[in-house]
């Protein structure tokens, strides 16, 4: 039996159990405005992250499958509330010239970086060439591990970023090139 739950922040949560599995999908319209991820609060007071939604056919979605002993050790099962937060916002970036390029791998011209750009990051077009960003974290694999040695750290909207420049055939510029 399928469950379809109105998100708080738009969109829909449908839950379908099987057994002792739970297959989540969120889906949401593209708004245009950021990413957003989605929430699971527990009616105990419980709080689980499912995930950032990312474009799929025009709309946002995410699909994920957990166990009802990991959902109830969240403290979100068998009642929860689901909810889609815009967690970053494109609005800002309008100013700095960053925004989200979903196809990053077509900027690049190396095949071995192309495998290693899948999903979207951010990018702002500059005079001879563009950059990408992606936010510099700890729990996850960098992307772009072919050049993390020509990363330089930039911060932007209050968070430490990873930024990578090319120039205009996509090719990987060395840092003593960005400073001429």
């Amino acid at each position: 039996m399928e469950e379809q739950l109105e998100m708080r922040g738009g969109g829909v949560l449908r839950l379908r159990q099987e057994g002792a599995r739970v297959h989540l999908e969120a889906e949401r319209p593209e708004d245009g405005r950021g990413l957003y991820k989605v929430w699971l609060h527990g009616d105990q007071g419980g709080k689980l992250l499912l995930g950032t939604l990312a474009p799929e056919g025009g709309r946002l979605r995410l699909r994920r499958t957990l166990t009802v002993s990991a959902l109830e050790r969240a403290g979100c099962w068998p009642q929860f509330r689901p909810a889609a937060v815009l967690a970053f916002s494109f609005q800002k970036e309008a100013e700095t010239g960053w925004y989200c390029e979903q196809r990053p791998g077509a900027l690049v011209s190396d095949p071995v970086l192309k495998g290693e750009l899948e999903g979207s990051m951010l990018c702002r077009k500059e005079e001879g060439g563009f950059s990408l960003a992606a936010p510099f974290r700890t729990d996850c694999p960098v992307p772009l591990t072919a050049l993390i040695c020509l990363a330089r750290v930039e911060r932007w909207n209050g968070r430490a970023h990873l930024v990578w420049s090319f120039d205009q055939k996509g090719m990987p510029r060395l840092p003593i090139q960005n400073e001429k």
